[in-house]
């Protein structure tokens, strides 16, 4: 877990001036300071031009990266201003597949949902189906998990035309705002929801389904009598898994994260009271989520990926919930960005409640809706929970909502890269000059000159430790390690030690691996057991301890410990002990978290948890 403070809320223009002249002295520094080298036979900078793919969340970052990589990162080399870096904003969805799928032409993915183990066993194995089904492993590599930026995801409003927003509680309300800072009265007032009211409108309650049912006090006048129309994500995204990641902390029976955000049951695609399948206004289209706008679910979505189509089919649906990262939606559409008069001004980003249940904005600006003001992302102040401890470690878990301070729905995107791509693609010159790309790339996207520039582009940095971590993580990747190269060469220059007898042998220096991986875990209903397999790359001991929550308790339920003598794929089998299986008779279900500790011969410890639900089908009577 990792905590950051925000910067004190000074005025627009001294933020402004603090941030560049801030941003013009790291880029001064970074270009004086030396870069770090990896052991590749391609130069820094000499890599040929490569593609990622991933998250629409991510597209302006990348737009900050590919400038600090053109223009400062790869200043004083051959490349300088050279290599493309060409980022197809397809969703975060799109940015898994093209990590699993070795045929695809993208050298790293990008996706603001992390990838859960199994994901990422996949991602590994090279297969979109089941790991331990493979049938090539020669193509088989690591991935690590990189964060790269934080965003927030802003709930956007397109109030019922002509419905007086004035007949709003105070509470419902924010003060009236001038939208754009002009000699026009263009003066914004912006609905707020409760969380309880914001949780029943996205899970159509009955109770939910109009402007007048969330707000009796709308009744008197009849332009307000409109049903709510949820607009959503027509493709598979993190965004829409970090929207229901905080609507999961208002109301967790409800199932945001495992009936509409897990994998195989249509992912974050599906939601609550909504039909999924074809769409007559989305012709040539596969099955999309919700129907035409019309009474018959109220959720609909635009017909193609990203949220720049959610956003253009909010502007066009009256009465109106959406969602959006606060980039796309500042300028995916006039009419949220300057040009209010065109749409009556009900059309916007609005507040919600953080932990404190205290409204935030989801902007930095302490003006909130002024487009002519401060951009960047109100999640400095965020608290992540659940980090793991590298970018092998399991990061589905990590969650930057309902953070108690800031804004509400903040998240990570991450980016997906192989440790050593020739496991991945083959030992070819051609994948190993691609390979250096990616890693000049990314030590430029995590680098100080870049980060600092984020905020331009209405994210916010990542958080020290967090960017610590990447790049610790970015460093570790290199090329054809199993066959000697690589990261074990130590870097070229003063660093090598004097010639004598301070040398140590030749190999017998570097230390046992401890990076395992889990291609599969397996729930069995009948029993109550979980069996996790776990490929270890040598010999060492494997601990499995799996624990759980009841009410403010914390309970064990199971340990199990394996010698293993030599590399492989190994099972355990965590059998439930007495306290757990009794909830497991009169429940049914227990959420239980299962950390993995591998310690190799002769080497350092290395764990990661992951979440499981156990199952235990009731027997009949005879």
């Amino acid at each position: 877990m990792s905590r950051t403070g925000f910067a004190p809320r000074w005025g627009t223009r001294a933020v402004l001036a603090g941030l560049a002249a801030l941003t013009a002295a790291v880029l001064m520094a970074l270009t004086l300071a030396p870069q770090a080298t990896a052991a590749f036979t391609t130069a820094k900078c000499a890599g040929p031009d490569i593609t990622g793919r991933g998250a629409s969340f991510a597209r302006d970052a990348h737009t900050v990266f590919n400038f600090n990589f053109k223009n400062n990162f790869c200043i004083g080399t051959p490349g300088f201003g050279a290599i493309d870096v060409v980022y197809e904003a397809q969703g975060s969805g799109a940015g898994r597949t093209a990590m699993k799928d070795r045929a695809l032409a993208p050298r790293f993915g990008m996706t603001d949902e992390a990838p859960s183990p199994a994901e990422v066993a996949q991602m590994n194995a090279g297969t979109t189906g089941d790991p331990a089904a493979d049938a090539n492993t020669a193509d088989n590599a690591l991935v690590h998990v990189v964060p790269g930026a934080v965003g927030a995801v802003a709930p956007l409003v397109n109030f019922p035309d002509d419905c007086d927003v004035n007949l709003l509680p105070t509470a419902a309300k924010t003060a009236a705002q001038d939208r754009d800072n002009d000699t026009v009265d263009d003066d914004v007032i912006r609905v707020r929801f409760t969380k309880a009211q914001f949780e029943a409108i996205w899970a159509k309650d009955a109770a939910a389904d109009t402007w007048t049912e969330v707000f009796p006090e709308l009744v008197p006048d009849a332009e307000c009598a409109e049903p709510i129309i949820r607009v959503v994500r027509f493709d598979e995204s993190g965004t829409s898994f970090a929207f229901k990641d905080y609507l999961d902390t208002i109301n967790g029976a409800r199932g945001w994260l495992t009936d509409f955000g897990s994998a195989g049951t249509g992912g974050t695609r599906r939601w609550p009271g909504s039909t999924f399948g074809a769409r007559a206004d989305c012709a040539g289209s596969p099955n999309g989520p919700g129907s035409e706008v019309d009474t018959t679910d109220q959720l609909t979505s635009g017909c193609s990926n990203g949220n720049g189509a959610l956003v253009s089919k909010l502007i066009s649906t009256d009465g109106s919930v959406g969602y959006s990262d606060i980039s796309t939606a500042r300028n995916a559409s006039p009419s949220l960005a300057v040009t209010p008069e065109a749409n009556d001004n009900d059309t916007y980003w609005t507040q919600i409640p953080n932990g404190s249940n205290t409204f935030a904005e989801p902007t930095a600006d302490p003006f909130g809706f002024r487009t002519d003001g401060l951009k960047g992302s109100n999640c400095q102040a965020t608290t992540f929970t659940d980090v793991p401890d590298d970018t092998f470690g399991d990061w589905s878990v990590t969650s930057g909502v309902n953070s108690p301070a800031g804004y509400g729905i903040c998240s990570f995107t991450y980016g997906l890269l192989f440790d050593d791509n020739a496991d991945a693609w083959g030992n070819s010159p051609a994948e190993e000059s691609k390979a250096r790309t990616v890693k000049d790339y990314w030590e430029n996207a995590l680098s100080a000159g870049a980060q600092g520039q984020l905020f331009g582009n209405d994210y916010a940095p990542l958080p020290p430790a967090i960017q610590t971590l990447a790049q610790t993580g970015v460093a570790q990747i290199d090329w054809n390690k199993g066959t000697g190269g690589g990261g074990n060469n130590p870097p070229p220059g003063g660093n090598n030690p004097p010639p004598g007898g301070n040398n140590p042998p030749p190999g017998g220096n570097n230390p046992p691996s401890n990076v395992f991986s889990v291609p599969r875990t397996t729930i069995s209903s009948k029993t109550g057991r979980a069996t996790v397999s776990i490929k270890l790359p040598g010999a060492g001991k494997l601990e499995l301890v799996g624990t759980a929550k009841q009410g403010k308790k914390k309970i064990k339920v199971g340990r199990v410990v394996l010698t293993a003598n030599k590399a492989g794929t190994f099972k355990l089998t965590l059998k439930p002990s007495k306290a757990a299986k009794k909830i497991l008779t009169n429940k049914g279900k227990l959420k239980v978290t299962i950390k993995l500790t591998f310690t190799p011969n002769g080497g350092k410890a290395k764990s990661s948890t992951r979440t499981v639900t156990l199952k235990l089908k009731k027997q009949g009577r005879g």
